[in-house]
């Protein structure tokens, strides 16, 4: 016979599962996707990236979701495997442009490992978007 403890215990912690099922579905949209949070921040200022292959949003990524709102994007700046992901572990990545917005690109990885002086004069406002939620371990220490 079930008594009427064990009814409301099983009631409790079947909503709870429940709960806890529906939270775990929601949608997790990160930082960069909140784009209408923070754009004000970024319009007329000179805009500084640091950001990879993860910093998507949108399906698009935030460098080019950015210009797309006419943000005034100057540099780029990428840790390892590069801005657009194409490099491999360990390769040596070198400052240049991105083929797809021409904007420049400084490389975070190797000796450089932190912006210098020269590298951030021309920019008002650093945005950083390497998504992450510290499950990993990264090989650079930028």
């Amino acid at each position: 016979m079930i008594r009427i403890k064990d009814t409301i215990s099983i009631i409790f912690f079947s909503l709870m599962l429940f709960l806890n099922i529906s939270s775990c579905m929601a949608q997790v949209i990160p930082g960069a996707g909140r784009l209408d949070q923070y754009i004000d921040h970024l319009i007329s200022k000179r805009v500084g990236v640091v950001a990879n292959q993860t910093s998507i949003i949108d399906n698009q990524h935030l460098v080019d979701k950015l210009i797309s709102e006419k943000i005034n994007l100057v540099k780029i700046f990428s840790p390892e495997h590069g801005f657009r992901g194409d490099a491999d572990a360990g390769e040596k990545i070198k400052d240049g442009k991105d083929h797809k917005t021409g904007l420049p690109i400084i490389s975070l990885y190797g000796s450089h490992k932190k912006p210098g002086p020269e590298d951030v004069r021309d920019i008002d406002v650093m945005v950083f978007d390497i998504q992450d939620v510290g499950v990993r371990f990264y090989t650079y220490i930028s």
